[in-house]
């Protein structure tokens, strides 16, 4: 009956250390999966969005109407610019908001 008990006991012991490990690498698979749905759900909130359907309509139009390879080439040319036009889009957006503001208080 004692060996028993201690039989049971070790091997206890023995899946709670596996249970541990195993739950350890399911929360680093977890962690690993919640960066790609991260990057799924930014995707689909730009696609869901209006700006997003239009952005996606051009480009469908774009490679169904336009060459594709015209279209990869203008696209790569605009990512190489990014860097240098990302930084002055909230300027730019600015100066319309108050420009925008301007005419809508003069056509009081």
């Amino acid at each position: 009956m004692i060996r028993r008990r201690r039989q049971l006991a070790a091997r206890r012991e023995v899946l709670c250390a596996r249970s541990a490990r195993l739950r350890s690498e399911l929360a680093d698979d977890a962690g690993a999966l919640g960066v790609r749905f991260r990057i799924a759900d930014r995707l689909v909130t730009v696609a869901r969005s209006d700006s997003g359907r239009l952005l996606l309509a051009g480009a469908a139009a774009l490679v169904f109407f336009g060459k594709p390879r015209r279209i990869v080439r203008l696209a790569l040319k605009a990512l190489a610019l990014w860097p240098l036009v990302g930084p002055l889009l909230p300027h730019v957006k600015s100066f319309f908001a108050e420009r925008d503001r301007g005419d809508a208080s003069a056509s009081r």
